[in-house]
């Protein structure tokens, strides 16, 4: 995919975007001749990651999305500035291993309400405008720990990424008689914030055949994949991008 024209003209919004994956996703939809909205809780990382992209390929969208509507609300405060949406990437979420036995109902909706409350709102508010338009693509970004047990993350980031897969087939079943295609990429291990706090030796210990850590740019691409036309065919699938730790 190296046509520089490839999203000419699209709208796209990616959620959690000021860094890591949604941050890498977005630099390369700007690249590719996207608009796109950045998302993130505090307005002057929005702004700040907007000057660094690029302010005339963006729309700053700050908003807390610690309550379940707010993902509607980041689609319409979307829609208000770029006037359509042709293709959402739900990428904000957050996770912090605690075992079981420490599980709190608190932190255990905390993390539904970001992982997958707010990626169902957004979703359900992009999909009506794509409905009526026929055409449109969302991904969802989930985890290798939603296909299984949650091992290094917790049972709360396993079991609301489990769902969010879950959600990405049931709405690509739903909307693929429309145009719309829906589905998801599972990462493992990426060299982002949330693993700045792995240490050499547990790095080491992981089960990982490729040896390494994820760079965002690799999450990224194949997100960039699914959202174009040369994935025109492709819904309600979930690609595993984690150098081969689910195997």
């Amino acid at each position: 995919m190296c046509d520089v024209q490839l999203f000419s003209g699209k709208k796209i919004l990616v959620t959690g975007s000021t860094r890591g994956i949604g941050r890498a996703v977005a630099e390369q939809l700007i690249s590719l001749g996207a608009t796109v909205g950045i998302h993130g809780r505090s307005a002057e990382t929005v702004t700040s990651a907007c000057s660094e992209l690029d302010e005339h390929s963006t729309i700053p969208l700050p908003l807390d999305l610690s309550e379940a509507d707010a993902g509607s609300e980041l689609i319409k405060a979307f829609l208000a500035e770029a006037g359509a949406i042709d293709a959402l990437v739900n990428n904000a979420g957050a996770g912090k291993a605690a075992p079981f036995r420490a599980m709190t109902i608190d932190k255990w909706r905390a993390t539904f309400t970001l992982n997958l409350e707010c990626a169902m709102t957004a979703s359900r508010e992009a999909y009506n405008v794509m409905r009526k338009n026929k055409a449109g693509s969302i991904v969802n970004i989930a985890s290798v720990s939603g296909h299984g047990p949650g091992k290094w993350m917790g049972a709360d980031y396993a079991a609301s990424k489990a769902a969010l897969v879950s959600m990405t087939k049931s709405l690509a079943f739903e909307a693929g008689r429309f145009g719309i295609r829906v589905n998801a990429v599972s990462p493992g291990f990426v060299e982002t914030d949330m693993t700045e706090v792995i240490t050499e030796e547990m790095r080491a210990s992981l089960p990982i055949p490729m040896k390494r850590f994820a760079m965002p740019k690799e999450i990224a691409g194949p997100v960039i994949w699914l959202l174009s036309e040369e994935a025109a065919y492709i819904t309600g699938q979930v690609i595993h991008v984690d150098g081969g730790l689910y195997m």
